[in-house]
């Protein structure tokens, strides 16, 4: 069963304040639940926060705000997520 997660990353300690969404689809047998935690590489945990369906019927996977810095953000790139640039104030 395909699905898409997705976290976004948030840095304050640059100026502007760096938000980026990570997204990548994965393939499982079994949607992670709220509250159950999702390893997005090299053995970084992160809880989901919330779990839904897109107007597609799609699942979607939302593990909330993270603050990663250059080195895990690149590390997470090379595993295969993708990330698109949010404007700057987006939450």
């Amino acid at each position: 069963m395909p699905f898409h997660l997705s976290f976004m990353r948030v840095d304050r300690d640059q100026q502007p304040t760096v938000v980026e969404s990570f997204h990548r689809t994965v393939d499982w047998s079994l949607l992670p639940r709220e509250g159950e935690g999702v390893d997005l590489g090299h053995n970084y945990p992160v809880p989901v926060e919330s779990v839904g369906y897109d107007f597609d019927g799609d699942a979607n996977v939302f593990m909330g705000r993270i603050v990663l810095d250059d080195l895990q953000a690149a590390q997470l790139r090379k595993l295969g997520w993708r990330m698109v640039a949010l404007p700057f104030g987006s939450r």
